[in-house]
């Protein structure tokens, strides 16, 4: 087993058990105690989990943004899937917005099919993709580079966004409640609220881990968001609640 696979098999456990002996997770994964503690030690140092003497537990991730390595393993089936349904927005001639979340970056190798785009990321894999597909045009939002979330964030990003008028906005979030849309970092919140208010329309590309999650920072609320795709349907509630405010819900 990979070590990204195995880091996500503890952290699927973790989810469901919240706390369990390190020996435990040796068992479960047919791994040895030394392989475990390297993972879990790069867990710790990412913020998704707390090691005690003898156990560990998950942290809550409300308003903790994590690495970009670990937002890669999460969900990758589901996160190709939305990825292949939102290709159904692109056309030729485009200019798009793209944020630097993982499951956005699942599109990038659709672009290459498609001729005359230009593209405005703030993601550095997202931009490191197209950089070699000379059918698109890409910039780069210059500012901050944050830290294990291969983001440029900060004032200075904020302010190159609006030079650009983008048709779609493709983008992700942390969380979705009834109330509306979330991030769980307010300098990632206030980069796709830039994107948002400059594009002519945006879609939001989350897989349903992310329904019913509420986070500190509001990213947007439904009416600002043309339109939702799911890896699967929203729970009704939910659903009746984001289709009222007239934003499109696909899965």
């Amino acid at each position: 087993m990979q070590t990204n696979e195995r880091m996500e098999k503890i952290m699927q456990i973790l989810r469901k058990k919240k706390h369990i002996a390190p020996q435990a997770l040796s068992e479960a994964l047919f791994a040895s105690p030394a392989t475990i503690r390297r993972d879990l030690i790069e867990l710790e140092k990412n913020g998704l989990i707390k090691r005690f003497h003898g156990s560990v537990s998950l942290v809550p991730a409300t308003n903790t943004e994590m690495s970009h390595f670990f937002r890669e393993m999460e969900h990758p089936a589901e996160k190709q899937a939305i990825a292949e349904l939102a290709t159904t927005f692109l056309t030729d001639g485009q200019a798009l917005f793209l944020d630097s979340s993982s499951t956005v970056n699942h599109l990038v190798p659709h672009l290459g099919d498609l001729t005359k785009l230009i593209v405005v990321t703030n993601g550095l894999k997202t931009a490191l993709g197209l950089s070699g597909m000379d059918n698109i045009t890409t910039f780069i939002a210059g500012g901050e580079v944050k830290t294990d979330s291969a983001s440029v964030v900060g004032e200075f990003a904020g302010d190159f966004l609006p030079n650009f008028r983008a048709d779609i906005a493709f983008l992700s979030c942390r969380g979705i409640d009834e109330n509306g849309l979330y991030e769980a970092n307010q300098n990632q919140a206030l980069i796709k609220q830039k994107m948002i208010a400059n594009a002519a329309m945006t879609v939001m590309l989350c897989d349903n881990s992310k329904l019913g999650q509420s986070h500190f920072f509001k990213l947007t609320s439904f009416d600002k968001i043309d339109v939702l795709i799911c890896s699967a349907a929203p729970p009704k509630p939910l659903l009746d609640k984001i289709t009222a405010a007239g934003c499109e819900v696909l899965w």
